[in-house]
């Protein structure tokens, strides 16, 4: 029997904090490669946290994540990036930049620097302002962007960067809800077409419910709940993590969970 592959992403008995203040309580959680997870919960219950240490964004307070089954501490920042993306929830944009020079900012772990002063055009490139309908604004500073718009460059910087493991913190921040709409279409699209691990924080426990293929309910750093949508979106787990009395129905285009406050 061929062994299976290791979880592009998992964190091992991994606690989490800013400081020396834990946030996250120490957990497993091994992604599953080609899935979308979505992690849900109250403000303030250690979603954000998680995401970034597992991004390497943060340091772990105790235990270790691993990435491909190495230690993800062992590995070069350049290394990281080529496997994992990430768009944290609050990025500041360069002074001056235009959409064009931010997205091909994903492009340097897989080009290096020397290719990067060498080619200013890439598929890559036009392929990620092309999915996430960018290709007008290619030109126009991020500074005289809508703030949709400057979220939709983040994420065409991300895409970029052609890597198997999407991290995205409340991506559909400040989008409308078309793009949001589209984002999410293009996050299945990334999945189902080339198999990319995607793990995104999501605030509306709906949205997640259509889209995603595991759900991960926290409550001050906890894991609470862990499954499929139809697992975790159900009254009494709404009770338990969000302190809120809801029904559950049938969503009658997906035929997955969809709640609805009492």
């Amino acid at each position: 029997m061929t062994p299976s592959p290791p979880s592009p992403l998992a964190a091992h008995r991994l606690a989490a904090g800013h400081g020396r203040r834990a946030v996250v309580a120490p957990l497993d959680l091994a992604l599953e490669p080609g899935t979308i997870t979505v992690l849900v919960g109250p403000n303030g219950s250690g979603k954000s946290t998680l995401l970034m240490t597992m991004a390497r964004v943060l340091r772990p307070l105790g235990g270790e994540v691993l990435l491909d089954g190495e230690p993800i501490g062992a590995r070069s920042s350049v290394e990281v990036a080529r496997r994992v993306a990430v768009l944290p929830q609050t990025a500041v944009t360069p002074p001056g930049a235009t959409v064009r020079a931010l997205v091909e900012q994903g492009r340097y772990p897989q080009l290096g620097p020397w290719a990067m002063l060498r080619r200013r055009d890439d598929a890559a490139l036009r392929r990620a302002l092309a999915l996430t309908g960018l290709e007008g604004l290619a030109d126009r500073r991020l500074d005289q962007l809508s703030g949709g718009e400057r979220q939709r460059a983040w994420i065409a910087m991300a895409l970029a960067q052609e890597t198997g493991v999407l991290l995205l913190d409340e991506p559909t921040t400040y989008l409308d809800v078309r793009h949001q709409v589209d984002l999410m279409r293009l996050v299945e699209q990334l999945r189902d077409e080339q198999g990319m691990t995607v793990v995104m924080v999501l605030h509306d426990l709906n949205q997640a419910a259509r889209h995603a293929d595991r759900v991960v309910a926290l409550r001050e750093g906890r894991v609470v709940a862990d499954g499929a949508p139809h697992e975790v979106v159900t009254p009494a787990v709404l009770r338990e993590v969000f302190d809120l009395a809801a029904v559950v129905v049938e969503d009658p285009v997906t035929g997955r969970p969809l709640f609805v406050p009492c």
